[in-house]
């Protein structure tokens, strides 16, 4: 597993891997922070979730002094939910020298689809800090 940013810890979503697919997985389960006045999972959760865990997968497929910042990224939602669990899972589709670009979904505790997402992530090498 990676090592978690103060972002994601704060909203208490758990890194859980890859999977058996290769997807990357993350999970959260729904706190009243994560809702909307209206009692359901704030939209922009659920695309925290998966520009996360389309990040994840990313950053398992390039070097570890590199950056895959988000350059863009494209979400449907198809359901709201106000309780339960939530799992994103996130997969690069396509590789270059500086881009990646990745899929994902997002489902319910029931199996059912709350949201798909895709976008495309600079590869970056990361600046050295000379002391």
């Amino acid at each position: 597993m990676q090592q978690a940013s103060e972002y994601t810890r704060h909203l208490k979503i758990v890194d859980m891997g890859a999977d058996e697919q290769g997807d990357h997985v993350l999970e959260v389960l729904l706190e009243p922070m994560h809702l909307s006045v209206a009692g359901l999972v704030h939209g922009g959760m659920v695309f925290t979730l998966l520009d996360s865990a389309l990040a994840r997968a990313v950053m398992r497929q390039i070097p570890q002094d590199y950056a895959s910042p988000t350059l863009e990224m494209k979400i449907n939602y198809f359901r709201p939910v106000g309780s339960g669990k939530l799992t994103a899972r996130g997969r690069v589709v396509n590789r270059s020298k500086q881009t990646c670009f990745a899929e994902g979904e997002v489902v319910d505790e029931n199996d059912r689809l709350i949201a798909k997402a895709s976008g495309t992530f600079f590869v970056k090498k990361l600046a050295v800090n000379p002391e």
